[in-house]
């Protein structure tokens, strides 16, 4: 009896022992381990987001992403890129030969195609010196003239604006991003040059800035590396006085009264140097009569690559704005960065001229844009 026993114990744990073994290596089915945020992912236009498949049971497993529908990765990670903004519905299914396991979330593209951030702006001395306010340079941040926004006045050579997008600009064929100008007005010539954020900090921080080959880059006239420090005037009375890097110097006598106002904006500072790209004068008196001025645009000169300039090839009257590729930059020494993007550009007051009545060449602009952006937005 007591072997009859210990025979059925015996077949009882032989057969628990089978069962037991049998649950513990039968293969289940995949299931989806990723830790989605709830509202999904968010990332900036242009971005790369890289998304990698988790799943446990999962050996030999094949993966499916899709964008909006529509298959786009069988690899295990996804590398999801858009520079349009928007919500897109992406899709994962991991498959095994015991099932599969599927889930869906969404990644928001945001940005904007203007100028998200200005990092420096400098005033030079002009006419306007005055009547620049804390906010001025606000007016070249986001779509341009809404909300009552104005422009930017650059004043006189070498006044500056520095300032980014939220986004790298890409270098693609043709055209990538337009400046646009003051509507109305009479072309005053910048030179735009631009930066690439390679140390991802978002500062316009890595190195020189590349400029934008125009027209008058091998002018005769134009003076690269050029510099010109401004003084303040000894009183009321008195002119703006100047000294350059080329020996010259002289004042900055307005078309009416005294200037010592153009100084007005630079608080107790006695000087201030500003340094670039100088390009040819942009006007001359046609008058023949000596006793009437008559200012008019130079023939043939800025007919491309300059802010503000309304009678060359880049100006788009629909836009309001010139146009620029970025394949047009080049290095110090006038050779082709062959950069792939831009987040960073600075527009400059480039023409070292008081033109009668007209005063000081002066660049206003009033923002900047992303055209594949745009255009992908409209």
């Amino acid at each position: 009896m007591k072997k009859l026993i210990l025979l059925s114990y015996m077949l009882l744990a032989g057969l628990l022992f089978l069962v037991s073994c049998s649950k513990t290596e039968s293969p289940l089915p995949p299931e989806i381990t990723m830790n989605i945020p709830a509202q999904g992912y968010e990332v900036v236009a242009g971005a790369q987001l890289s998304l990698i498949a988790q799943a446990s049971n999962a050996d030999g497993a094949s993966y499916t992403w899709t964008n909006q529908g529509t298959p786009v990765s069988q690899e295990q990670t996804y590398n999801f890129v858009s520079e349009v903004p928007g919500v897109y519905q992406i899709g994962l299914t991991v498959a095994t030969t015991q099932g599969k396991a599927s889930t869906q979330f969404n990644v928001t593209v945001t940005s904007s195609p203007y100028i998200t951030k200005v990092f420096d702006y400098q005033y030079g001395p002009g006419q306007h010196a005055d009547s620049i306010t804390g906010n001025e340079s606000s007016n070249f941040v986001g779509e341009p003239w809404a909300d009552g926004k104005s422009f930017v006045h650059l004043g006189g050579w070498g006044g500056y604006i520095v300032a980014g997008f939220d986004h790298t600009v890409k270098n693609r064929d043709g055209y990538d991003f337009a400046v646009y100008a003051q509507p109305g007005a009479s072309s005053e010539p910048g030179v735009v040059y631009i930066m690439k954020d390679t140390n991802g900090n978002g500062k316009p921080d890595d190195g020189l800035w590349l400029q934008l080959k125009g027209s008058e880059y091998n002018n005769t006239e134009t003076i690269h590396n050029y510099e010109v420090t401004y003084y303040k005037p000894a009183t009321d009375s008195d002119n703006v006085t100047w000294k350059d890097n080329q020996g010259n110097s002289g004042e900055l006598v307005p078309n009416y009264s005294t200037g010592s106002w153009w100084w007005s904006g630079y608080g107790d500072k006695t000087k201030v140097t500003f340094d670039g790209e100088r390009l040819p004068d942009a006007y001359v008196n046609t008058s023949t009569d000596s006793s009437t001025e008559s200012w008019a645009l130079r023939d043939g000169l800025f007919t491309r690559g300059y802010a503000e300039t309304y009678n060359n090839q880049d100006y788009d009257t629909n836009l309001k704005a010139n146009r620029f590729d970025i394949s047009d930059a080049v290095n110090a020494d006038g050779s082709p960065a062959n950069i792939d993007g831009i987040d960073f550009i600075k527009v400059q007051s480039s023409v070292f001229q008081i033109a009668g009545w007209l005063n000081e060449v002066s660049s206003e602009v009033s923002g900047a844009v992303d055209l594949n952006m745009l255009n992908n937005a409209n």
